[in-house]
């Protein structure tokens, strides 16, 4: 139950079909006193439901940023972000996204995302921390109404070490593929 206090707090939607996973980012934000409320979507068909009711007026809080993983049971993660993306109510929602190779490929290429929505999962707890630490500042840029980075429009904060999701060899080879 949402108590009035947590109502003002900011909103970052993890979509995550690992409890455990989601459950160690949820201790993260704890362990580094970051005030958020985090909705916790199993599947990707209860985050599209959610994403769904922006369509009309609404009274769920908008989050400040959003965090899918491509891999979810019944809609994928690049489903949904094909979905925000095409949503103009969360055109400034940085939008962050763990996803393989193929998907990485097809979404850079189709335009939806900027190579910066695409991160490293974390595999350790230094990981989750700096996964916390990242989506703070993207809730901060939120709230302060301020660009998640001066160097270009996107409203993902640009991830660094190990979270940064590195080019590939294609990319590499052909410097078109990236956006």
């Amino acid at each position: 139950m949402t108590t009035p206090a947590q109502r003002h707090l900011p909103t970052i939607v993890y979509v995550e079909d690992n409890a455990g996973e989601a459950g160690l980012f949820k201790e993260a934000l704890r362990d580094g006193d970051h005030a958020v409320e985090l909705l916790v979507f199993a599947t990707g068909d209860q985050a599209l439901a959610y994403f769904r009711a922006w369509e009309n007026p609404s009274e769920l809080p908008l989050p400040y940023c959003i965090l899918l993983d491509s891999q979810l049971p019944v809609v994928a993660g690049s489903q949904l972000l094909r979905f925000i993306r095409g949503s103009r109510v969360f055109d400034a929602t940085p939008v962050y996204i763990f996803a393989p190779e193929t998907d990485y490929r097809d979404l850079i290429q189709a335009g939806i995302v900027s190579i910066e929505s695409f991160i490293t999962k974390s595999r350790d707890w230094d990981g989750f921390v700096q996964l916390a630490d990242l989506l703070m500042r993207s809730v901060s840029a939120q709230q302060d109404a301020t660009p998640a980075c001066a160097t270009d429009s996107k409203p993902e904060v640009h991830a660094e070490g190990a979270l940064r999701r590195q080019d590939t060899a294609a990319q590499r080879a052909h410097p078109s593929m990236r956006r």
